[in-house]
């Protein structure tokens, strides 16, 4: 059985990191090239891995280019894991494969398909979840089921630690279905259902902009579905970006002020308010990671701007520099 993976995440490694662990024989890796992960928030760089491990790899940002297409037909590669990829695969890349591509997605298909799944399972405030394994076909995520690992998700869960939780699964699941790929077991493949059935669009890094006019119960969500290893919910302060990583909800105390006002500080965090109340936004961050101390804050002054004041003076700057 020749066995090629494709993946340039941090999934991507982990699930690569297990199947060479259990001695799985993976003879080619589908990467991207070093530095080309501008739209990859999780990127992971596999090429020492692949070369430490003897697995040859194939660098590419189209996989259905026809450089990629005629690689493939002259490897002949029977299978493929998706270990963790977003484009979309073409017939032409589909038939290059002698049986065909196990596709993986962490959701309960057909719920979930499409985008962002892990940011978009916490703004749901699902309360369970799972990594589905199917066949892909020329649909986006819509392939017959070979199996699903479901797992609990605990309220108040950050996306790293459902980012960890889904590694582990689809480490586990891959590795079932090698098993019996080798064993010449007959795969289940399992129409999706038509029912429960959902599709979810893809996010940007200005998706996690915290908007103060919000309720806290969608920020608290927000911050905690786009933490590590995402971009991160983040506002402006003095002209400056400040990415918010922590968030807790305010207990016992009933502060009222104008919209992203900050009420009170703590050694980590601000107290700030929303539409409907208080949030404590925590462990503040510039762009370039690096920690925002809290004194650089003022208790009374407002997170983000006040739009039509800035409009306003932006307008009246124009004016005198086109007098």
């Amino acid at each position: 059985m020749k066995l090629f993976c494709i993946g340039a995440n941090l999934e991507s490694f982990r699930s690569l990191k297990y199947l060479v662990d259990q001695n799985c024989q993976i003879d080619t890796l589908i990467t991207l090239p070093k530095c080309e992960n501008e739209n990859v928030s999780d990127y992971y760089d596999l090429h020492d891995f692949c070369v430490e491990n003897k697995i040859k790899t194939i660098d590419t940002v189209n996989v259905n280019s026809l450089e990629i297409i005629n690689i493939l037909k002259n490897e002949k590669p029977d299978y493929l894991f998706t270990l963790g990829w977003s484009q979309i695969f073409k017939e032409d890349f589909l038939s290059c494969f002698s049986y065909f591509i196990v596709g993986s997605h962490p959701t309960k298909l057909p719920y979930g398909r499409g985008r962002a799944p892990i940011p978009w399972t916490i703004l749901e405030d699902t309360k369970s979840s799972a990594v589905s394994f199917f066949k892909i076909d020329l649909g986006i995520d819509t392939g017959k089921l070979i199996l699903q690992k479901t797992f609990d998700i605990s309220p108040g869960i950050y996306a790293e630690e459902l980012y960890n939780i889904v590694a582990q699964e689809l480490s586990k699941g891959f590795y079932e279905i090698y098993q019996m790929l080798i064993q010449k077991v007959d795969l289940p493949l399992i129409e999706q259902s038509n029912g429960n059935f959902n599709h979810r669009s893809k996010r940007s890094k200005s998706d996690g902009l915290i908007e103060f006019s919000n309720s806290i119960y969608f920020v608290e969500k927000l911050v905690r579905a786009v933490s590590k290893p995402y971009p991160g919910a983040y506002c402006y302060y003095k002209d400056k970006k400040i990415i918010f990583w922590k968030v807790e909800f305010c207990a016992n105390e009933n502060y009222v002020g104008t919209l992203g006002q900050i009420h009170k500080k703590s050694s980590n965090g601000l107290l700030v308010q929303f539409c409907d109340g208080n949030l404590w936004l925590k462990n503040p961050t510039f762009e370039n990671n690096e920690s925002v101390d809290i004194k650089l804050f003022r208790v009374g002054e407002k997170l983000g701007y006040n739009i039509q004041d800035e409009i306003y003076y932006l307008r009246q700057n124009l004016k005198d520099i086109f007098k």
